[in-house]
């Protein structure tokens, strides 16, 4: 009877809807509410699929950027926070879900946007700097609840399919470019450049793992179309960080050279540097002199010739001056483009001297709390960022040490996505990214010891569901 009650109850609010509704001037709505309490119910029955809806979504938030209230991510988000809860408290998903070494940082975190929206000279920005975070633990809170029901590589498929079909849109735009650059259903070619980077590691995966042909010609289409559209974003900071992640599955995949000869070796570098000679040959010129102005950063904020990387260069002496006034707690959150506004060097590298934009945020994730919530907050995130990834390494030495070559190289890739993110927080202001709290949320099911005969069908998330 305990486990009925939440359908009970349901059903009573069904008969309580349909009855307001036709007594009210919109009845002609009420057909509706029932196919509304359908989706509820098949959505309390399997919440995973809402989160899976939830993530193909997210890469296509510019479809509903018209209505910042009610929008479809924000909806499903909101129904399964309720639901989740819901089923928590009828202990239809065990308490012990919610356990992870991860909450610990995340409630200094937290301590310090509470303290510092408290002290903020700002308190009304510094709040809604403070829902953001909010925003981005409660994502985190429903994934932990469910990870037990969640499948990965289904997981993968919807990542990589949704951000394709934003590369597609881009491509297809054309004039949907910010100065020429690629930025999808974005505002930023670098947000963008974000997801596209992110997607890549998952990518390759499906491609190198796939067994049916067609199908993995289908994620080697997505690949390609994944990669297109990055280099018209022409984003420098993308490519250094892709560069990076690339090298990060290399070093898993070391071990598998040694079953090549040396002149197997040789044939697959010459071939790898000659696609990479090949892409910057193709490369519009726009990108290549964007690559080779990264030298002058040797020269500082005076690099005029290049005024994105002079105000980045800026964003680090505002930044460091902030956190110089109070190192503890900082300026506040959200206070950081109100202090940046305020100095010479807003106007001077305004994007628009017709229209400047004076209120611009540090565009590194690192650098703003350190401004914003001083040491307490600093410390605190790259807590949170320190133990996913040591959760993840820990998960794919035990498959490695129990003979799960497959399930390592999942773990190995999931690994390269969640770096990908840490690593575009050097360039862009991202704390409540939802695609972060995802991953720290499952890092965790990586490091569960099963044996290899389990299928898809098994109870309790391992990665043992990327052979379903």
């Amino acid at each position: 009877m305990r486990q009925e009650a939440p359908y009970f109850a349901m059903a009573l609010g069904l008969a309580i809807s349909c009855l307001m509704v036709l007594s009210s001037r919109y009845f002609f709505l009420a057909p509706a509410v029932p196919l509304i309490m359908v989706a509820l119910l098949a959505l309390y029955k399997f919440p995973q699929y809402g989160l899976l809806t939830f993530i193909f979504f997210i890469p296509l938030e510019g479809l509903f950027a018209g209505n910042r209230l009610f929008t479809g991510p924000k909806l499903m988000g909101i129904a399964l926070i309720v639901i989740v809860s819901i089923r928590i408290l009828w202990k239809q998903i065990p308490i012990s879900n919610l356990r992870n070494p991860i909450w610990y940082p995340i409630l200094f975190l937290v301590f310090a946007f509470g303290i510092g929206t408290i002290l903020s000279p700002h308190p009304g920005i510094s709040f809604q700097n403070f829902k953001q975070l909010l925003t981005g633990i409660s994502v985190f809170y429903i994934t932990l609840s469910i990870k037990d029901q969640v499948n990965p590589l289904q997981l993968a498929r919807v990542i990589v399919i949704s951000v394709g079909i934003t590369a597609l849109i881009a491509l297809a735009a054309g004039g949907n470019t910010q100065e020429s650059r690629a930025v999808g259903l974005l505002t930023d070619p670098n947000y963008f450049a974000l997801l596209l980077t992110f997607a890549t590691p998952f990518a390759i995966y499906l491609v190198l793992y796939e067994k049916i042909l067609v199908i993995r010609l289908f994620w080697s289409i997505l690949l390609i179309l994944l990669m297109v559209s990055f280099e018209k974003t022409l984003s420098r900071s993308g490519l250094v960080v892709l560069v990076l992640v690339i090298g990060i599955l290399a070093f898993h995949y070391k071990a598998h050279l040694r079953n090549f000869n040396v002149v197997q070796v040789t044939l697959m570098l010459a071939g790898v540097g000659l696609l990479a000679a090949t892409l910057i040959l193709l490369a519009p010129q726009e990108y290549r002199d964007r690559i080779v102005s990264l030298a002058n950063l040797s020269s500082g904020v005076h690099t005029f010739e290049d005024r994105s990387l002079g105000r980045r260069s800026s964003y680090i002496i505002v930044a460091l001056e902030e956190f110089k006034k109070n190192p503890v707690l900082g300026a506040g959150p959200g206070i950081f483009p109100l202090r940046y506004a305020e100095s010479g060097y807003a106007a001077a590298f305004s994007l628009s001297k017709n229209e400047p934009e004076l209120f611009r945020r540090a565009h590194n994730t690192y650098l703003e709390t350190l401004a914003e919530t001083g040491m307490l907050g600093l410390f605190s995130l790259c807590g949170i960022i320190w133990v996913g990834l040591r959760q993840l390494r820990l998960g794919m030495r035990l498959q490695l040490r129990s003979g799960r070559g497959r399930q390592a190289a999942f773990t190995a890739h999931f690994f390269a996505a969640f770096c990908a993110i840490v690593l575009f927080f050097l360039f862009l202001t991202g704390i409540n990214n939802k695609y972060f709290w995802i991953l720290l949320a499952l890092s965790g099911c990586f490091s569960y010891s099963k044996s290899t005969s389990s299928t898809s069908s098994t109870k309790g998330m391992t990665v043992n569901k990327v052979h379903a």
